[in-house]
This record gives structure tokens, C-alpha cells and sequence, in this order.
């Protein structure tokens, strides 16, 4: 119930975040979400859950809805803090979002202004944290920009910029092998776009390309072991997770990759499954709190929330019927109970999605975890380059396939398949309960 609760307040808080700011309707429904769940004796989830809905009010009153003390029409200059790092995507204008707090005319009239926007520009060289003076004209929910005047970059992300200098000047000389090691390191390549990545999202599977808790498990999979066998338990641990936090500064504390450290946290520090999950996103609103402008960050959540609550059950209803090895059989009801729970989000966001991701997702994420770890252990030995060059065009062979699957566009279809699963579910459930049920003697 508390996956299911928190899921769904994650749609509403994108779909109506104005449904937070009214008391009238949030109050009565945390109180009776409490009550529920104190008579179901768990009691740690009522005060998490009353967490989740205060981080999102407050969340929403501040950057969910866009204010600027100034006519949308007089806007020439808008002021603000960089909140995702912004890119140039194959010679076309790509974007960035802006905190704002100031906006101008440009003849020296001067406003408030808060919430945040999505910039369109050719600028490629802001990095999160920056502040920043984008000139342009707003064209309703967006900002389209003529140019982007840097106004200050904080210590930190000074050397943050100088580090991505490195590892981009490292991996340049791949080529796109290259362009797709920065983006599995650092969440941005080069010089933008591939056709790895049009293909990637024709096939359902940008997930695996976006940073997200999966490389951060990919990451920790790698330095766990060695760390505590060269530096003990404690000290390993603490090795892991300063390499976990430097792999999130160095994206730009991408959203999605804070929100699986502080779960990885709780999980550590004791905590239930469930618990954690309920918890990591409040705090994620705390630290961030434009987190809930980042479709990447809703989309993770959303989607590990359906793994928690379906791929359990899916995972031994395929294996009822098909001896399919376990994990093929997780993968796959990993990926269907990922898509059934963010499914009707893509459908809104993109007007599509792709059905067989759910089968494609196993040798691809087996794929892109190889390849990340050797574009890091490149970054060291640069000869494992070639190993890069060689595994990238295999990639792009699989991925140019897996895109060419045609894409589900109807609601019908995804009701269609979410009809299916729960067939499954229920014919697995009877040949169990036959299975389990004493024999008679003749």
C-alpha cells in the first residue's frame, strides 16, 4: 500500500501539483491515509508519508508554478541558478532549467521572480549551480533565448567544470564510443546527440542511457568489494560512498542519482524496504526541490515503485509456466512491472511507448553495465579504448534493431497489457494453490 501511495502522489504532484496547496482536499486525505495505516499497526509509515505530502506542498508553492511580478509580454531577461546542466545536441539549440528569482525588460524595470522554466538555447557551456541572465522572450511554459550571460560559478563548480574538461579531453578521441562513455560517466557527452540515443528512445530503453539508480548500483558493484578488501568494513564503506557522492557532483546532482544514494543510505542505516523507498523522496524534495521539475527523477521513482510492488509476483508467475532462467524471468518482470506503473506517464509525456523493452531490457542492461565500467577503467588505461570501439558497435547494431520495434501509441494497448499480466498473475495463483493443496489417497 505504501509503494502504491507514494506512486501515485509522485502522478498527482506532476500531473496537479496545485492539488497540494489546498488544504481542504490534502488535509482530509493525509488524515485518512494515517488512520488507515495506524489500524494496519505500521506505524513508521504514517509520519513518512505525512513527510511525502508536506515536501511536496511546499515544493510545489515554490517551483512547480512559475511567478514573475513582471507581464509575461515586457519579459526580456530572466535571472536565476542553473539546475541541470545544459548541452548542445548536433548543431541544434538544445536547454537547460533555471531557478528563477529576477526577471527585466531590458530597458532597466526590474521584478521577482520564482519557480522554474525550461530554457531553450545554443548556449552548452552552463553548468549546474551557475547563476546566470538568459535574454529572450517567454513563449508560454518555456523561455526561447538569443543569448546566456554567465554571472557567477561557485567554487565547487569550478572544479567540477575543470573535471569534466578531463574526462571529456580523455574521451574525445573515441568518437561516438566516446560521446556514449561521457554520457555513462558524467550524464552529458561532447558534441551532443547520436543516433545511439534517438534509437535508444525509439526502443523504450533511454533508461539506459539516462543516469539513474542503475548505474550508481553499477558503480557501487564495482568499488564495494575491492574498497572493504583493501581498507576494511568501515573504511570501505566510507571509500564507497564518497566515490557514490562523486559520482553524483560530477552529474550535476542529477536528481535521479540522489534520490538512489539517500535510498541506498536509508537501506544501510537499518531501514525497510518500503520504508526507504517512502522516504527518499521527501528528502530528495528537501535537498532538491526542483527535483520535481525533472521528468528523469519522477520517471525513476515511478518506475522502481511498479518493480516493488509487481516484479515479485510477476517474476513467479513466469516461471509457473516457462522454465526460463531467473535471471532472464527477474529482468523481464522487472522491466513489464516498469512499465505498467510509468507507462500512462510516457504515453502523456512522449504519446508513446514500447512494448518490447520489457523483453529487450535484459541483454542491454547487461550490455551498458560492461561498457560503463571499461569507459571508467579507460579513463586510466586509455588502450581500453579499442574494447570501447568494438562494444559500442555492437551496441549500436542492437540498439538500431530494438529501434526499429514498432511503438504503442493507445491506451487501449497498455490497458490491453496490464489486463494480461494480471491474467497471468491470477492463473499462476491457482496452479500454486493446486500445487500446495494436500493430495487425496484413491
Amino acid at each position: 500500500m505504501g509503494y502504491a501511495a507514494a506512486v501515485a502522489a509522485v502522478y498527482i504532484i506532476w500531473f496537479q501539483p496545485g492539488f497540494f496547496s489546498r488544504p481542504l482536499l490534502a488535509m482530509p486525505l493525509l488524515g485518512i491515509s494515517a488512520l488507515v495505516l495506524i489500524a494496519m499497526r505500521r506505524s513508521a509509515l504514517p509520519a513518512l508519508l505525512a513527510m511525502l505530502l508536506l515536501s511536496a506542498s511546499i515544493d510545489s508553492l515554490s517551483f512547480s508554478s512559475l511567478d514573475i511580478a513582471m507581464a509575461e509580454e515586457r519579459v526580456e531577461v530572466l535571472y536565476g541558478r542553473v539546475i541541470q546542466d545544459s548541452q548542445q545536441k548536433s548543431g541544434r539549440s538544445s536547454g537547460f532549467r533555471l531557478a528563477l528569482y529576477g526577471a527585466s525588460d531590458g530597458h532597466g524595470a526590474y521584478a521577482s521572480a520564482s519557480g522554474c522554466i525550461y530554457i531553450v538555447s545554443s548556449v552548452s557551456d552552463l553548468r549546474y549551480g551557475d547563476e546566470a541572465a538568459v535574454h529572450g522572450r517567454l513563449s508560454g511554459p518555456i523561455f526561447i533565448s538569443s543569448s546566456a550571460e554567465l554571472l557567477s560559478r561557485p567554487r565547487l563548480g569550478s572544479i567540477r567544470s575543470h573535471a569534466i574538461a578531463w574526462i571529456k579531453d580523455r574521451l574525445l578521441p573515441l568518437g561516438d564510443a566516446g560521446e556514449l562513455a561521457s554520457l555513462l560517466i558524467l550524464g552529458t557527452g561532447s558534441f551532443g546527440g547520436f543516433s545511439l540515443q534517438d534509437d535508444a528512445r525509439s526502443a523504450g530503453l533511454a533508461h539506459v542511457l539516462a543516469l539513474s539508480g542503475m548505474h550508481l548500483s553499477i558503480i557501487a558493484a564495482v568499488v564495494s568489494q575491492p574498497s572493504a578488501i583493501v581498507l576494511g568494513r568501515r573504511g570501505g564503506k566510507a571509500f564507497l560512498y564518497a566515490v557514490l557522492v562523486l559520482f553524483s557532483f560530477l552529474s550535476g546532482w542529477r536528481p535521479s542519482l540522489v534520490r538512489a544514494l539517500i535510498f541506498r543510505i536509508l537501506i544501510e542505516a537499518g531501514s525497510k524496504l518500503e520504508e526507504a523507498f517512502l522516504i527518499s523522496l521527501p528528502l530528495l524534495l528537501m535537498i532538491l526541490p526542483e527535483s520535481s521539475a525533472d521528468l528523469g527523477a519522477v520517471y525513476s521513482f515511478i518506475s522502481l515503485g511498479g518493480i516493488f510492488i509487481l516484479s515479485g509476483p510477476l517474476d513467479r508467475a513466469l516461471r509457473t509456466f516457462l522454465p526460463l532462467p531467473y535471471a532472464l524471468s527477474i529482468s523481464m518482470s522487472a522491466s513489464a512491472a516498469a512499465l505498467i506503473a510509468a507507462a500512462p506517464m510516457t504515453l502523456s509525456v512522449f504519446g508513446s511507448f514500447q512494448l518490447g523493452a520489457v523483453v529487450s531490457s535484459f541483454p542491454f542492461n547487461a550490455l551498458i553495465s560492461i561498457y560503463m565500467v571499461l569507459s571508467i577503467i579507460c579513463l586510466i588505461i586509455p588502450p581500453v579504448g579499442r574494447l570501447l570501439e568494438l562494444l559500442y558497435r555492437l551496441l549500436e547494431e542492437g540498439f538500431s534493431i530494438a529501434g526499429s520495434m514498432e511503438e504503442a501509441d493507445s491506451i487501449i494497448v497498455y490497458l490491453a497489457f496490464v489486463l494480461a499480466a494480471c491474467s497471468l498473475l491470477a492463473l499462476a495463483e491457482i496452479v500454486q494453490r493446486r500445487e500446495r493443496a494436500p493430495q487425496r489417497e484413491p
